[in-house]
């Protein structure tokens, strides 16, 4: 779990901060890159990595463990919780802090990491399109997808733990192998066939277990990590945008500023810290 108003951050990368607040809950929206964390949370906070990473935490006490964390994966730490958690290779992650207000019910004492939820991430990725908005970001909207989050959290500290009989056969491991897999095809041809072949499976129950282990089919987790990447090579490299396409995986320039907008709610240019946004100059008031 990442962040807090006492935390210590460091990140390799440097964006501009994607925050939006209200005096219920401030959100902000993480960047990948390298990070470490120390605070004891002063509020709960909800948690939610679109990447799968790899550290060492520590919950309510000094013993530090490893910990690897599912792409799309929920995470809740309730107030007064003493929270460390570091890695090499932080993905990008929503950090939701939910100021308790009297219509709430007690803070509860438990927490919980690597949920998957279907209505969770539909929520935060919501929640993500909203922040890279920048300053046309929309707090009513913003507040519904938060909303969401809220009660999914006091869905997955209630239910009990149910899994799909194909989510055993994703291991930590072969989900490791598929991430590998994915991004070493990424700027060419990845095939569901290809990766549940690498696993033994047939590509029917791979993509079920797959799905049920992260919450989302395995075309749609291949054109995230394409996404991601193109996000990445537009924040640290000086490449042209229709050479950060193909080294991602899309057919053309139009084809990843379709699926950015789609995806994200921006265009590839937004995102790009040394190019001008082009919808900035043709903006007027609302009339």
């Amino acid at each position: 779990m990442q962040g807090s108003p006492r935390e210590a951050m460091s990140q390799a990368m440097h964006t501009t901060r994607r925050i939006a607040a209200t005096s219920f809950w401030h959100a902000e929206l993480l960047p990948r890159g390298r990070y470490e964390a120390s605070y004891v949370a002063e509020t709960s906070v909800i948690g939610f990595a679109f990447d799968s990473q790899s550290g060492v935490h520590s919950f309510g006490s000094d013993r530090r463990t490893g910990y690897r964390s599912r792409p799309n994966s929920l995470a809740y730490v309730p107030a007064t919780c003493d929270v460390y958690s570091a890695s090499e290779h932080g993905g990008e992650y929503l950090k939701i802090a939910v100021v308790s207000d009297r219509a709430e019910r007690k803070p509860t004492a438990s927490r919980f990491s690597d949920a998957i939820d279907r209505a969770a991430i539909a929520a935060a990725q919501g929640l993500r399109r909203s922040l890279l908005t920048g300053d046309r970001v929309d707090l009513l909207q913003c507040e519904r997808f938060v909303e969401t989050l809220k009660e999914r959290v006091a869905c997955v500290l209630n239910r009990p733990a149910v899994d799909s009989p194909a989510r055993p056969w994703m291991t930590p491991r072969r989900l490791r192998l598929v991430d590998e897999m994915i991004e070493a095809k990424l700027d060419a041809t990845v095939t569901v066939q290809d990766l549940a072949e690498a696993l033994g499976l047939s590509a029917g129950f791979f993509s079920r277990a797959f799905k049920a282990a992260v919450g989302k089919a395995p075309h749609d987790y291949i054109v995230d990590r394409r996404v991601s990447r193109a996000r990445a090579l537009l924040q640290g490299t000086r490449l042209r945008l229709a050479d950060i396409a193909h080294a991602s995986g899309f057919a053309s320039h139009a084809h990843m500023t379709a699926t950015f907008r789609s995806r994200l709610g921006v265009s590839p240019r937004e995102l790009h810290p040394r190019l001008p946004a082009r919808h900035g100059a043709k903006r007027t008031a609302p009339g």
